[in-house]
């Protein structure tokens, strides 16, 4: 089916949004999301990234719709001080299908499809594209900008607001807001040059699929995995017995909820280190006989601690850098 027929009698309801990266905050000068019936502006106002890259912000426009089959966009880098443009038709096709296989959703058990469009702006004039939905979320494709300069007769046209985007002294404050870049963030940013490429090296997948070890016939019941490429992906007890290895990113955070064999309910959640994860996977996968290996969360006898291992056949490594938080819960 043709990109157009698609689009002329397919219509979803979703909403559009933007993203960047914690420290590197974004705001769209124009344009946005585009159909053959119109357009979804972009314009949002400026996006702190603070939740992580691929976290949906703020959104204009929720309704019934068609997809869109182009970007056209104008957005600033703060943090590199430069407007970068992306003219791009997207892979409508691609979009109606995720849209229309939909997936399982975990609370009412029932077929459910995306509700959010997402458009991720990176330093260097990187653009990547989601579908995003309760419990789910998939990287559609990844463009690139091009930097670009507006010209001063353009400017003079705008209005004082919209003039603030081209005063180099309130760029500057936004980098200097500790609510738009955490002074945390700007101490551990300071004096090191912008890590470009470094968003399209969390695009790279492994073939790999978690794993649980509860002790005492206890079960685990839901994960939750946000991936460092933006992805996310939820697990729950109708899909644990038949979790599949797969090509997925490396994980960023995950969350676990599991009972005892009495029924206690137990839950936790899981912060990687970013530099070891990232580490060990490809220590794991550089010897090319490994093809797939399991990620292990293995709970302690007492439910008071969990320990996070890669392996693969006969090697493991542990992952000791991991931030993990366990609580009982009140409810069996």
């Amino acid at each position: 089916m043709s990109q157009n027929v698609t689009n002329a009698i397919e219509e979803y309801d979703w909403q559009e949004t933007i993203s960047c990266p914690p420290g590197y905050p974004v705001d769209v000068y124009e344009g946005g999301l585009e159909s053959d019936k119109g357009s979804t502006s972009l314009y949002l106002g400026t996006h702190t990234g603070a939740s992580g890259w691929g976290h949906t912000g703020g959104s204009m426009s929720s309704g019934i719709k068609p997809l869109p089959n182009r970007l056209d966009v104008v957005w600033l880098s703060y943090a590199e001080d430069t407007f970068y443009h992306i003219d791009t038709k997207l892979d409508v096709d691609k979009i109606h299908s995720l849209f229309e296989e939909g997936y399982l959703d975990s609370f009412t058990k029932k077929k459910t499809t995306y509700t959010t469009i997402v458009v991720g702006f990176a330093p260097g004039g990187v653009v990547v594209i989601w579908l995003f939905g309760s419990g789910k979320q998939v990287e559609v494709s990844r463009h690139e900008g091009k930097k670009i300069v507006i010209s001063e007769q353009e400017i003079a046209k705008l209005d004082s607001h919209e003039k603030l985007l081209f005063n180099a002294e309130y760029r500057k404050s936004i980098m200097l807001n500790e609510k738009i870049v955490p002074l945390e963030l700007r101490e551990a940013n300071k004096n090191k040059p912008i890590p470009f490429g470094l968003w399209d090296t969390y695009r790279k997948k492994y073939n790999w699929k978690p794993s649980y070890s509860i002790p005492n016939g206890g079960e685990a019941i839901n994960s939750y995995f946000i991936f460092v490429n933006g992805e996310q992906e939820e697990l729950t007890d109708e899909t644990f017995e038949n979790i599949d290895f797969g090509l997925r990113a490396i994980p960023r955070t995950m969350n676990l909820g599991w009972r005892d064999f009495t029924g206690q309910r137990y839950g936790g959640s899981v912060i990687f280190n970013e530099q070891e994860t990232t580490k060990a996977y490809q220590s794991l996968y550089k010897n090319t006989a490994v093809k797939s290996a399991e990620l292990i969360f293995k709970v302690n006898e007492s439910n008071t601690s969990v320990v996070v291992l890669l392996k693969a056949e006969e090697r493991e490594i542990v992952l000791r850098e991991t931030k993990i938080e366990i609580f009982k819960s009140s409810k069996k």
